[in-house]
């Protein structure tokens, strides 16, 4: 070298010294700090500890040295090239600020050089500008709570704004809106700025936690602000470095919620001169804490050149310091690696930078690029698929809402059991579904009939009964408030059924889960419910029958015979037309034939005639409907048996209400009387019988008024069938018409009032289960027999299960099965096999079974106004009567009509 050759740089050494420092702003692809290679992911503890590596390592310990450079020279203005064409002598992308701390300058003001310097770099540090200008404009304050108010509202623009906007514009609007947004914006604002709300303080939450050095029940703001004294440069300085380091902590956070930290794969480069030694002593303070990670790397220089003992290499130094950190057995040893300075060489400057550029593959390995999905563009797509995806969904849901009268969210996997036909929902479900429109009683009802579904799930799980379903099928929609109220007392019998039967105990008894099907106002959709519950699949609790169904009309034939094609026994509750029993050998029902009410009828009129208050005439009324059977067999057999007597007879028609009017194609030889109030008007001045063979609400309603609006001094006789009940059970709509009386047929006797004997220990649950039905008057109507009836009807269904399982060879409990039983139900010598029912004993006979009650009970009652009703007389089983409770002729009923 001294004959003139030319010194050479040292490229091992320069090549060291620039990998350490980009290798020191490398943020791995996992996890924080410097890892021993920065180009390749973290093998697993578990992974490691099985290969046999050290145990003693602690992989997941994060830290990033805290740098001193000596000898750097030009070192620092090359790394941060300002206001010239860099060489990238380390990677292009790493945020980095070299601020000219000048001797004695303060923290705080360093501390917004370096912000200013990072600000262009994506990233921003807003809790850090929030904290400088409260700081800078404290000094006003002078400890004042209210100026410091002020300056908390000042600096919170945004919602500033929004509180005078409020306040301007509340001139124009009514005086309470006026007096609202005069009072709540400012109100809420204050409380935003307090930090006490979660989701409304937002940066004021951070400041109040930082002013009050994480006190776990501080002051508000205000109070904390006002505490603050802007002369204390070591506490300004503390709660800026703070809020400097938590912004950079936020926007490195790596999570679900924070997609976009994920994106900066460095870490920021703060590069100090030897006046920046304030700065750093706050930033080791802060470092004493082990469980916070600061994503910054912090390399502080002297301008002078400092010669180290050893020469080691800085790359080698690095390693060593990070195999120190991880291998650090206890936290005191841990802090003690974290306090060690890192201190490297730098060596001298080489006269050509280019030969160490780092976009040089074969030099440097290349930056790790971030994420594709940490990218703006990203991240919107994401949104956009996402709502796109929770509109669908929820336009789907709405849908489903409307189409399957659902509740909840949609999923596709299941399905509702129901469905929306025109503005009625129809279809099966669980007791919590309210078809109906309903009312607070409904909801009692089937809260009780939900609650044993759950009990007698519970009950199978600890034991080994049977469990079976049965099916609650009726009308269980209607706008009309009788039809309701008739849906309730049907679902209340079944409630009391289903309560006794699970409440009562042995290995025989079965347990008994309810489902509800409502096939629409007029049974008009009970044929497609009846192919619905074929896909009803339960083998823990398998459908084996069905109970209730409603008003004999051409669509409940149309569900009889489909549940009769499904092997669905059946076991009506209040249907009583002739032609039901031989529509399915499946169909059972607990009410007598409208032949033997018919009878009834005719002999009550006899003994009339024979007491002289009628003559030997009658008139039937009946409902001009051709679906509607009950009527038109019920008005058929009435008039046979009364021309049986002798009784000049004649019929005559009306049309019920909404229904329509007799057309050119009506080809009857009865006469029309019109609307129901018309036919009641007609009937005014007849000494003979007038019998309604119609549906009590809301026909014989109109019916009865028309009466009293011509005759209501001197009524005819009339004798109503038995859907009559359904208005005399309403005291207020039979109220309405105080002046006319008259009879009544009812397959039920009336309940006594609460409090007193009842015939029935049914009544006696009724009344305990449903305190309302006590209320005189009020929403209860168990005169109608609708609940008995149902009760009686699932009591039949709950009986034939029962009988399989003492059978001596138990028999497997489903649909064919307890059909075989039902038919069974029957008394032979005695022998006890007949149901106690709460309408009277229900037998279907013996030899040749019948699908319906042997000599089941039909009463006559008569009813004027809001009076309670008088029984008259009864014939039948009927339960606890007694003999002076019969007329004399029933031992003559021919057996055909028993």
């Amino acid at each position: 070298m001294s004959n003139g050759a030319v010194m050479l740089d040292d490229p091992a050494r320069i090549g060291n010294f620039i990998h350490t420092l980009d290798r020191l702003c490398r943020r791995p692809a996992r996890g924080e700090g410097v890892q021993d290679s920065p180009h390749a992911a973290r093998q697993p503890l578990l992974a490691r500890w099985r290969e046999g590596k050290d145990k003693r390592q602690h992989l997941d310990r994060m830290g990033i040295p805290l740098v001193e450079l000596s000898e750097a020279g030009d070192w620092p203005e090359i790394l941060t090239p300002q206001g010239r064409q860099a060489v990238h002598v380390i990677s292009p992308g790493i945020p980095r600020a070299r601020p000219d701390i000048q001797p004695g300058e303060p923290v705080p003001e360093t501390l917004s050089r370096i912000v200013t310097a990072l600000r262009g770099t994506r990233l921003r540090f807003p809790r850090h500008e929030l904290t400088a200008q409260l700081v800078a404009r404290l000094a006003e304050s002078d400890g004042n709570p209210d100026q410091a108010r002020r300056v908390l509202r000042e600096s919170d623009r945004n919602w500033g704004w929004g509180v005078d906007t409020a306040d301007r514009g509340a001139e124009h609007v009514p005086f309470p809106v006026n007096l609202l947004l005069k009072l709540l914006p400012g109100f809420l604002h204050d409380l935003r700025l307090s930090g006490r709300v979660p989701g409304l303080g937002g940066r004021f939450r951070w400041l109040r936690q930082a002013l009050s050095q994480d006190d776990p029940k501080p002051p508000g703001v205000v109070a904390l602000l006002a505490d603050l004294d802007p002369g204390d440069e070591r506490r300004v300085s503390r709660l800026l470095l703070r809020a400097f380091m938590d912004d950079l902590i936020r926007q490195y956070r790596r999570s679900p919620l924070h997609v976009r930290g994920a994106g900066h794969v460095f870490y920021p480069l703060l590069l100090l001169n030897e006046n920046g030694e304030g700065l750093v002593e706050l930033i080791e303070e802060r470092r004493a804490d082990l469980g916070r990670f600061d994503p910054v790397v912090v390399v502080s220089y002297k301008s002078d050149a400092v010669l180290l003992e050893d020469d080691e290499e800085p790359l080698w130094r690095l390693i060593r310091w990070r195999r120190e950190l991880v291998t650090a057995e206890d936290p005191a040893s841990w802090r003690r690696v974290l306090d060690t300075p890192l201190t490297i060489s730098a060596p001298p400057v080489p006269s050509d930078l280019s030969r160490y550029d780092v976009t040089d593959a074969t030099w440097v390995p290349p930056a790790r690029v971030a994420p594709w999905w940490s990218s703006w563009t990203a991240i919107a797509l994401f949104w956009m698929a996402l709502a796109g995806a929770v509109g669908a969904y929820a336009g789907q849901t709405a849908a489903w809402h409307r189409t399957a009268c659902a509740t909840g969210l949609w999923t596709p996997w299941t399905e509702s059991g129901r469905q929306l036909a025109g503005t009625e929902c129809v279809g099966v479900a669980e007791p919590s579904y309210l078809f109906s429109p309903g009312n607070a009683e409904i909801r009692q009802v089937q809260a009780v009939l939900q609650r044993e579904n759950e009990r007698a799930a519970q009950l199978h799980a600890a034991g080994e009964r049977p469990y079976v379903t049965i099916v609650y099928l009726a009308a269980l929609t209607s706008t009309d408030r009788d039809t309701l109220a008739a849906a309730r007392e049907g679902l209340a019998g079944v409630a009391i059924a289903q309560k006794r039967q699970n409440g009562s105990a042995g290995p025989s008894e079965p347990l008994v889960r309810i489902l509800l099907a409502n096939a629409g106002g007029r049974m008009q959709h009970g044929s497609s419910i009846a192919r619905l519950l074929l896909r009803y699949r339960d083998e823990e609790a398998p459908i084996v029958g069905v109970v209730g169904l409603d008003q004999s009309r051409q669509e409940t034939v149309a569900a009889i015979q489909e549940l009769g094609k499904a092997g669905l026994p059946m076991v009506a509750s209040t249907l009583s037309a002739d032609r039901l029993v031989n529509e399915s050998p499946f169909y059972f029902q607990v009410a007598p034939q409208n032949s033997r009410q018919a009878w009834m009828a005719a002999a009550f009129a006899d003994s009339l005639v024979k007491k002289g208050e009628v003559a030997r005439k009658a008139r039937v009324y009946y409902s001009h409907d051709v679906t509607d059977y009950y009527a038109s067999n019920l008005k058929s057999r009435v008039l046979a048996r009364l021309e049986e007597r002798g009784f000049a007879v004649e019929g005559f028609r009306f049309t019920p209400v909404g229904g329509a009017k007799p057309g050119p194609e009506d080809r009857s030889d009865d006469a029309y009387a019109g609307e129901p109030r018309d036919a009641g008007v007609s009937a005014c001045g007849f000494d003979g019988l007038v019998y309604f063979a119609g549906r009590g609400i809301p026909d014989f309603a109109e019916f009865v008024k028309g009466v009293a609006d011509k005759c209501g001094g001197a009524p005819p006789v009339v004798l109503g069938g038995d859907d009559v009940t359904r208005y005399v059970a309403d005291v207020r709509v039979r109220s309405e018409v105080s002046g006319v009386g008259y009879y009544y047929e009812s397959f039920a006797a009336a309940p006594n009032k609460c409090g007193e004997p009842q015939r029935h220990d049914f009544y006696a649950d009724l009344f305990a289960t449903f305190p309302f039905e006590c209320k005189e008057p009020g929403p209860g109507r168990t005169l109608d027999g609708h609940a008995a009836l149902t009760y009686d009807a699932t009591e039949t269904m709950i009986t034939a299960i029962r009988r399989l399982g003492k059978e001596r060879h138990r028999v497997p409990v489903n649909s064919y099965t307890v059909w075989r039983q039902l038919g069974t139900l029957y008394t032979p010598d005695q022998s006890g096999h007949a149901i106690e029912g709460a309408t009277g004993a229900l037998d279907f006979g013996a030899g040749s079974p019948r699908q319906y009650p042997l000599d089941k009970a039909v009463l006559i009652l008569y009813a004027k106004g809001a009076e309670r009703p008088t029984q008259v007389g009864v014939c039948g089983d009927i339960t606890r009567a007694g003999r002076g409770e019969f007329f004399p002729w029933c031992g003559s009923i021919p057996e055909i009509y028993r």
